[in-house]
């Protein structure tokens, strides 16, 4: 298939803010791609939505969440790998950073009749590690009095600084990104972190042989590695980590375990 009629997408962390450096990031993936034979477009597409793109048989590239890879995606894809991040570890992994109001002075902070927020119900790092965080704090009952659908975890930790709810789960590569550039983080403290999972899964179209693949996570390592230092540290990405489907077992595990939890208490 001609490269003009490919499709690539980095949509997970594609901030205004930090778009320059995501696309530079793509033009050195895409260079290291078309050295190994693989048709690849010149520009990352920002129109079509992601859900449409992830089983495109067009598909080059794109980055998904963990839960929408094990609840829909499931050999439909195929993984390639999860990009490393400056002070993460282990590499290729992230987790989720449990945030409220920074004038909160109760220890523990109590989790009855909050507002919570969430970027979607299809979100692991923002849902699904919340319902996990409450079964571990030993209440699955829906403590919270109500539960805000936000869109994003900007927009999340946005309604939690401007007062519109009382708690978020925020996946720590969009907390760094906060930090330098959202100014509502100072009305922000975080009070617990989740366990690690495996990073944001990159994925290409199912079709694609296991040598395809092979050259893919190649490429990528490659194009990570040939990143000017300025994009890297804006984007914190220092790797990649080639992983398959089965490495997100425990995301799948996870599901099955806290999937049913309650957030809100139903009136």
């Amino acid at each position: 298939m001609p490269a003009a009629q490919r499709l690539a997408q980095l949509p997970m962390y594609d901030w205004p803010e930090f778009i320059e450096a995501t696309d530079r990031l793509w033009a050195s993936m895409r260079d290291n791609f078309a050295r190994s034979g693989v048709d690849a477009p010149a520009l990352l597409d920002r129109t079509l939505p992601t859900g449409e793109t992830w089983l495109s048989p067009k598909l080059v590239l794109s980055q998904t969440c963990g839960l929408p890879l094990v609840a829909g995606l499931s050999r439909k894809v195929q993984v390639l790998g999860s990009f490393a991040y400056e002070g993460i570890e282990p590499a290729g992994s992230y987790h989720s950073v449990i945030i409220t109001h920074a004038g909160n002075t109760e220890d523990p902070v109590c989790l009855k009749d909050k507002r919570a927020v969430i970027n979607g119900d299809d979100s692991y790092s923002g849902c699904l590690a919340l319902k996990r965080f409450l079964a571990s704090s030993g209440t699955d009952k829906g403590p919270f009095a109500s539960v805000l659908v936000s869109g994003g975890h900007r927009a999340s930790l946005c309604a939690v600084a401007d007062g519109s709810a009382d708690i978020a789960a925020i996946d720590c590569i969009s907390w760094r990104l906060a930090n330098r550039c959202e100014q509502v983080v100072d009305k922000l403290q975080i009070i617990a972190r989740t366990a690690s999972r495996p990073g944001l899964p990159l994925i290409t179209h199912g079709g694609a042989s296991a040598k395809q693949v092979s050259l893919m996570r190649d490429a990528l390592a490659k194009g990570v590695d040939d990143l000017d230092k300025e994009s890297q540290a804006m984007l914190g990405i220092c790797g990649f980590v080639p992983l398959d489907e089965k490495d997100y077992a425990p995301i799948a595990d996870d599901l099955k375990r806290y999937g049913s939890v309650v957030l809100a208490r139903r009136r």
